[in-house]
């Protein structure tokens, strides 16, 4: 879970940067993307995971249910989830 965070912060951090470096705006704003994809990946990853745990009757790996709750309280417009 805290690799997602991370993806998301450092997403954020580039998008922000984008706006007060106009001229290296183009390449923020495509790492800012990059670490959107990883996140995306990071984030199916972690809900089959937690849907295979689920198949097999087996407790999903620590923290697993929290994380997908917390990101789906984030997608309310926040890109960074709670925590």
């Amino acid at each position: 879970m805290e690799d997602l965070v991370r993806y998301r912060a450092m997403e954020s951090l580039c998008r922000q940067s984008a706006v007060f470096r106009p001229l290296e705006s183009w390449r923020l704003l495509a790492e800012a993307e990059m670490w959107h994809h990883k996140a995306l990946e990071h984030h199916k990853a972690l809900e089959e995971v937690t849907s295979r745990s689920i198949e097999c009757n087996e407790a999903p790996p620590a923290g697993a249910l929290a994380h997908t709750a917390s990101l789906s309280n984030a997608r309310d417009g926040s890109r960074l989830p709670a925590g």
